[in-house]
């Protein structure tokens, strides 16, 4: 190290990249770390990897640093993602508990026990389950043994549940990022999602409101305004009236 520091002063300092490959050496021999050659002949330090303290080769040295083999990196990668998914998890299960309790305020919570069971099976799959209303329609959805698709992407969309028997969109109120021009957004949104899917389709929409209160009409409300929103077409040129509301009551 003094050879280096007494090189660095002759130098002046002007050979920045050189002088980084220079302490690299030095500090390697002062900490006895092997210095080698990789597969092609390039110089190589070996410094150990600071969980096994098996040998990791790298093509420069830095004291201090925290090496990591191949094998504890990936040891290290798989408890993150396992960490990561139970903290979905658990944050999916107290959104699960909430809508459990709002549905207990309205009906009976043991004629969702089967759906309660088919829920939890799935809390961890990334992209599920927004939100306790989010939950609490699919709860409705599988107890009444309505065959629905959560998180479907639709062109450049992602719509919360598509009901493929019904040709119904259904979209929880509050899935859509707010914007200053909403009701105009939604109906482009949703007119780009019905020429996607075709004329037979509907998008409706469900107030948050509505769920946590009105939850058991929800099939029949929707059934309902979809109906509603065919005839409306077919007496106005496949179109809907102007300011039509497509949210269920």
């Amino acid at each position: 190290m003094q050879k280096f520091n007494h090189y660095r002063k002759i130098c002046g300092g002007f050979f920045n990249g050189e002088e980084n490959l220079v302490m690299s050496y030095y500090e390697a021999l002062a900490d006895n770390v092997r210095i080698g050659r990789d597969k092609l002949g390039f110089q190589a330090y070996y410094p150990s990897c600071k969980l096994c303290g098996e040998e990791v080769m790298s093509w420069s040295y830095k004291r201090n640093a925290n090496y990591r083999c191949v094998a504890c990196k990936e040891d290290e990668n798989n408890t993150l993602e396992t960490l990561s998914i139970d903290l979905r998890k658990n944050e999916k299960q107290r959104k699960l508990d909430t809508a459990i309790k709002r549905i207990s305020k309205v009906t009976d919570i043991k004629n969702y026990e089967r759906a309660i069971k088919c829920v939890e099976k799935k809390l961890g799959k990334a992209g599920w389950f927004q939100s306790s209303e989010e939950i609490m329609v699919a709860l409705e959805l599988i107890k009444r043994g309505i065959k629905a698709h959560h998180q479907v992407k639709i062109n450049k969309y992602r719509v919360d549940f598509l009901l493929p028997e019904e040709k119904i969109v259904l979209e929880v109120d509050g899935s859509v990022f707010h914007r200053k021009d909403t009701k105009s957004y939604e109906h482009f949104r949703d007119d780009v999602i019905t020429l996607a899917l075709g004329v037979e389709w509907e998008v409706i929409r469900i107030s948050t409101e509505n769920i946590n209160k009105k939850l058991t009409n929800l099939y029949a409300a929707i059934k309902a305004l979809k109906k509603d929103r065919q005839n409306k077409r077919a007496l106005n040129k496949g179109l809907l009236p102007k300011g039509y509301s497509n949210t269920a009551t």
